[in-house]
């Protein structure tokens, strides 16, 4: 006995598939999206990089300076002019200047310590490093 006809079956069968695939529109939609994020990401890393070697730098420089106000603390060092030096920290040559300015009671002074990264910046007076305050009390010489 033969099967009874079945039209929907009949009809599912002989359906033809067009349809492989993307077409052109949406790869190159695709492509767009996935070349924006990887840019977003790119910018992202490199912000990340250069804001960790600013951040180094600004931690260097304000060893340099606590370890010049450290010195001139522990020898009760006051200076009534402005002072210049360099000092190596973290394989780098850093450029200093202080300036120590008197303050209403004669046995404090004021310093202020400018770290540059080099000298080119010291002699230009750009923008420092780093800029430190701190306070000192002995005799000034």
């Amino acid at each position: 006995m033969k099967p009874a006809f079945n039209r929907q079956h009949f009809f599912l069968k002989r359906r033809v598939i067009t349809h492989k695939g993307f077409t052109l529109l949406e790869v190159m939609a695709a492509l767009l999206i996935v070349a924006l994020a990887l840019t977003a990401l790119v910018k992202g890393a490199a912000q990340k990089v250069n804001n960790a070697n600013e951040l180094r730098d600004k931690t260097f420089a304000q060893w340099v300076a606590i370890n010049k106000v450290t010195e001139w603390r522990s020898r009760q060092f006051i200076s009534s002019s402005t002072l210049t030096g360099d000092d190596m920290m973290g394989k780098q040559e850093w450029y200093w200047v202080a300036k120590f300015v008197k303050t209403e009671n004669k046995s404090i002074h004021r310093v202020e310590v400018s770290v540059y990264k080099d000298e080119e910046q010291k002699a230009n007076k750009e923008q420092p490093v780093i800029r430190f305050n701190a306070f000192l009390s002995g005799i000034a010489k």
